[in-house]
């Protein structure tokens, strides 16, 4: 299992994650680059040199637009990103972490997260530096990412808005449920893309799991520091077996409110991240029926998940648990069949890989050619193990 360490020692903005990626060699920059400017509608140019942060040489990302706007709103960034001519999983990916931004960025500012004014984050180069480093996760193969605790920096930093404290106020809005640190450096370490990309992706935070090493990369910051100004990434491989993860579960009894909501509500969830949502049916007090509804989100989005369910429902409270979820090796897969490509799961148990057709794409099929649904469950399973292998896409969340 291919996975990859956040080493944020001095912190982790955009172009450090994409420059440390770039830097561990396995990536052809020349076609990586040529194929973003085929994706986003956007004019841009992207200069990527080798520099040394305090003796260690690292790979440094500058984007930039030739003519940028003066500045840009939420709901812009997302129209570009919906103009563009990403693989539909790969922009899903990148329009959830751009709106974690602007969730974060509307709830300091008191406004609707379309409508807030990105103004230093709203530049092209946010966009290409998520853009690009979901795209590199998916070239490199990665299937789980793992990080350190998140130093911010301390003092205070000049912006749009003022001089703010450091961390920016919806930097620590994104790295709610990440282990965090001040450290001893003056200075923003960590900038709201950073925030947004590490709390999206990682898995967990902590010490470097057990790997085998295979590459490390260095991803240069713009500023010198004491220390190396550089984000460490650690590309290695784990043993295929069940790996724990840490979520919290969300969970409210609800015994006055229509289910047609329901479908709504589980639709803005599970787009605002949550891995799982399901509901039980039950009975109150009194023996009123009523449901439990239940959510599994990652650590960090657990604030975000929570209000969209007082935001929703009609629940007065939440019960918050932490748990552990042991999860088997698996990553998406593209199987061809006499229709065209499948999505899929492969999966991986004791030591055999699954491999699990994606069920609304097996649906549609049906629908079109009028095949029974089993029957063509039965055709993208049997296509799958003719080949050698699927198609290897990004790591699915669970």
């Amino acid at each position: 299992m291919k996975v990859l360490y956040l080493d944020c020692f001095s912190g982790i903005s955009g172009d450090m994650f994409l420059g440390a990626l770039l830097d561990l060699g396995r990536i052809d920059i020349s076609s990586f680059v040529a194929s973003l400017h085929e994706f986003l509608p956007l004019s841009f140019a992207v200069d990527i040199r080798k520099v040394h942060k305090k003796g260690i040489a690292a790979t440094q990302v500058i984007v930039s637009e030739p003519d940028p706007p003066k500045e840009r709103r939420a709901k812009e960034l997302f129209g570009l990103l919906a103009e563009s001519s990403l693989p539909e999983a790969l922009r899903e990916r990148a329009l959830r972490v751009l709106r974690r931004i602007a969730e974060a960025e509307g709830k300091i500012h008191g406004l609707p997260s379309d409508d807030v004014h990105l103004h230093e984050i709203g530049g092209g180069d946010t966009l290409v530096d998520v853009v690009g480093t979901l795209y590199a996760l998916d070239l490199l193969g990665v299937q789980a990412v793992y990080a350190s605790p998140v130093p911010t920096g301390r003092g205070f930093i000049h912006t749009t808005h003022g001089v703010l404290p450091i961390p920016a106020p919806a930097t620590l809005e994104l790295l709610q449920g990440v282990p965090v640190y001040t450290g001893t450096l003056e200075g923003e370490l960590t900038t709201p893309t950073g925030a947004a990309l590490v709390s999206s992706l990682a898995q967990s935070f902590g010490p470097c799991p057990p790997l085998v090493v295979q590459e490390v990369g260095y991803g240069a910051g713009m500023r010198d520091l004491e220390v190396p100004n550089v984000l460490r990434v650690i590309l290695g491989e784990r043993e295929e077996r069940a790996i724990p993860e840490k979520n919290v579960l969300l969970e409210t009894n609800i015994d006055d409110m229509s289910p047609q909501i329901l479908e709504y509500l589980t639709e803005r969830l599970f787009k605002a991240g949550a891995l799982d949502v399901f509901v039980t049916p039950i009975y109150m007090k009194k023996q009123r029926p009523a449901f439990t509804l239940s959510v599994l989100s990652p650590l960090s989005l657990a604030p975000l998940l929570r209000t969209i369910i007082f935001e929703e429902t009609t629940t007065l409270g939440v019960r918050e648990y932490e748990v552990t979820k042991w999860v088997l090796p698996r990553m998406a897969a593209e199987i061809p069949t006499p229709w065209g490509t499948v999505r899929g799961k492969a999966v991986t148990k004791h030591g055999r890989v699954v491999i699990l057709p994606e069920y609304e794409d097996c649906k549609k099929i049906a629908a079109q050619t009028g095949l029974p649904l089993q029957e063509v469950f039965r055709i993208a399973q049997e296509s799958a193990f003719r080949e050698e292998e699927p198609t290897p896409g990004h790591r699915e969340n669970h």
